[in-house]
């Protein structure tokens, strides 16, 4: 009989996933987290065992406790936990017990996983692979963040915030780039932070080792010079050494295309529905994983061209009276700065909502953010999204804004009704509103769409 598995914060978009897979492979779940939300009524209506708070009376038979990062080592129901003898696993463990059940495609990086790894679950899926997958989004196509799957693959998302992902095993690994995001520095707390950046790189070689075939992305050269060494690599990019290389590009508002060399000369036009060179280049991972695998890359390209994105990956709100609403999930100043770049090349003015996400990303990065944020032509700036982080002292949204107004870019500081009320007041059409945040400042775009379909309505 399988074991009983507790899950502590089952509502996180991770945690979610694989407890419903585990779920559908024989094993008894329950779980629990500490607000009620829809997608603790979606695992109920799914069977599974779901409460509402932390309490140590949950646990009942489990045998096996799982816990993400975010919870702390004496919280009372991880105490009760060891104290009655269960097997504890982080979050990444029981994914990495997942990768070692099939053959694993595994992506990682600090920017593109989850389009990535929704891009490479679209292919398989279209050319009837039948994966698993497990995703940090959410992907229209499963609908959903995870798939159960009878095939002999499964397309993972590794989160590298989590230095555990070091031991993950896979048949590919795909690293899309490495920058110092989720490092702690001289802040004490390491719930999802490295305490460096050359300890990320280490846990990043050590992933790297693990796999029987790595890719790599040659535009971050930083990548070679850590990995290069590794006689399973191939790389993909705009470089010209690449294995799979990316020529003749041409973005536009609605998509981009571009010609793909492969690594025995073979060259195949492709065509995405999404925007972006930073796409282009998630794209060709996903192109090269298909290849890898033995699949035909023109079918795979054919299913590419399908791809709409995941969730809060450019997902477009709205296009009523000629008015453009856009949300991100970009967050770090180099996905802002990709991000706000691909808004910029539609040619449109562009108004961008920023929400900063956690106070120790925000103290370390709040120069760089500002600066990525001054390629928009408007920036409105939001409270900080704290994660469950404590404030720190002489940190807020209003440093961004003054480095934005000397820098030349209008600035104001704003929470998330006065960003709606004001950008409802001012739009005009042509514009293009992007919320951009990891939070929940994608409530302002919907909040737009809302009244700009009640106005269309009237």
């Amino acid at each position: 009989m399988k074991p009983h598995l507790h899950f502590m914060g089952i509502g996180g978009i991770g945690m979610s996933g694989l407890a419903r897979w585990y779920a559908l492979d024989g094993y008894r779940i329950s779980g629990c987290d500490a607000v009620d939300t829809p997608l603790l009524m979606e695992l109920r209506q799914a069977g599974l065992q779901v409460h509402v708070g932390h309490n140590p009376d949950h646990l009942e038979d489990a045998s096996v406790f799982v816990s993400s990062m975010a919870v702390p080592d004496h919280h009372p129901e991880i105490l009760t936990a060891r104290s009655r003898g269960l097997r504890m696993m982080k979050r990444i463990e029981l994914l990495a017990d997942l990768c070692r059940k099939r053959k694993a495609v595994a992506v990682t990086g600090t920017h593109g996983k989850s389009t990535t790894t929704g891009m490479i679950a679209s292919i398989f899926l279209g050319l009837g692979q039948d994966p698993s997958v497990q995703l940090g989004a959410n992907l229209p196509l499963l609908p959903g963040n995870y798939r159960y799957g009878g095939g002999e693959h499964v397309i993972a998302e590794v989160d590298e915030s989590d230095p555990g992902f070091a031991q993950l095993e896979s048949e590919l690994a795909i690293i899309t780039n490495l920058e110092d995001d989720h490092i702690a520095g001289n802040f004490e707390e390491r719930r999802n932070y490295h305490a460096s950046f050359a300890d990320l790189q280490r846990a990043t070689r050590e992933f790297s080792q693990r796999t029987k075939q790595l890719l790599i992305c040659a535009d971050w050269r930083e990548l070679g010079t850590l990995l290069g060494d590794l006689g399973n690599t191939l790389s993909y990019g705009f470089d010209p050494s690449s294995d799979y290389y990316i020529d003749k590009l041409e973005l536009a508002e609605t998509g981009c295309r571009f010609e793909l060399r492969t690594p025995n000369g073979s060259r195949h036009p492709i065509r995405l529905a999404i925007p972006g060179r930073h796409n282009a280049q998630n794209a060709t991972a996903a192109l090269a994983a298909a290849d890898l695998a033995g699949l035909p890359l023109e079918a795979a390209a054919r299913q590419l061209g399908r791809f709409s994105g995941v969730g809060r990956r450019w997902q477009v709100w709205s296009s009523k009276a000629g008015t453009l609403i856009i949300d991100d999930y970009a967050h770090h100043p180099t996905e802002v700065a990709a991000t706000l770049t691909a808004a910029h090349d539609t040619g449109r003015r562009v108004r961008a909502v920023l929400q900063p996400h956690r106070w120790i990303r925000t103290a370390l990065h709040w120069e760089a953010l500002a600066d990525a944020a001054s390629l928009a032509d408007e920036v409105l700036v939001l409270d900080i999204y704290s994660a469950g982080e404590e404030a720190i002292a002489g940190i807020g949204p209003d440093l961004i804004a003054h480095r934005l107004q000397k820098g030349g870019t209008s600035a104001s500081c704003h929470d998330l009704a006065s960003a709606s009320d004001y950008l409802l007041r001012t739009l005009v059409e042509g514009d293009l509103v992007i919320t951009l945040g990891a939070g929940d400042v994608w409530k302002v775009a919907e909040s737009i769409t809302r009244h700009l379909e009640e106005r269309h309505a009237g």
